[in-house]
């Protein structure tokens, strides 16, 4: 009796590639979730242009002044992070929590084109006496002249 002997059949090794995509999928979505994006403030002004404009790298508050009707003093709202400011002395405590909270504190303060110049130099003003020395003016990147 003689036993036959196949040599033909190979062994196959395959690959299951659904591990390795559940795998990756998820890492997509962890670093989707945990990456911080780039948020624009929801109060909706137009920014003066300049040609130095330079980008923050890194700021503790922005303080927006919207020109028009309401807020403090009915010259235009005025927010501090998003959240709407009543009074000009609500604006002074939360400057001054900043300050109690980070000495070395920057704050953005980004004023409507149409604001006037006074309102601003209130603000940083009422920053200044209160300690905060670090502050920037925000503005859009002015396009370059045509030639």
């Amino acid at each position: 009796m003689q036993i036959k002997r196949s040599r033909d059949k190979k062994v196959r090794a395959t690959l299951d590639m659904m591990p390795m995509i559940d795998v990756t999928f998820q890492l997509i979505i962890f670093f989707l979730l945990s990456s911080t994006f780039v948020v624009q403030t929801s109060v909706p002004i137009e920014l003066s242009r300049s040609e130095g404009a330079a980008q923050l790298e890194k700021k503790n508050m922005t303080i927006t002044l919207a020109a028009g009707e309401g807020g403090p003093d009915n010259g235009g709202a005025v927010y501090a992070d998003d959240t709407e400011i009543t009074a000009w002395i609500d604006l002074r405590r939360v400057l001054l929590e900043l300050k109690n909270r980070n000495p070395d504190a920057l704050v953005l303060v980004r004023p409507d084109r149409n604001v006037p110049t006074e309102r601003l130099v209130y603000v940083l003003g009422m920053a200044n006496n209160l300690g905060i020395v670090h502050y920037g003016i925000a503005a859009q990147q002015a396009e370059p002249p045509e030639e």
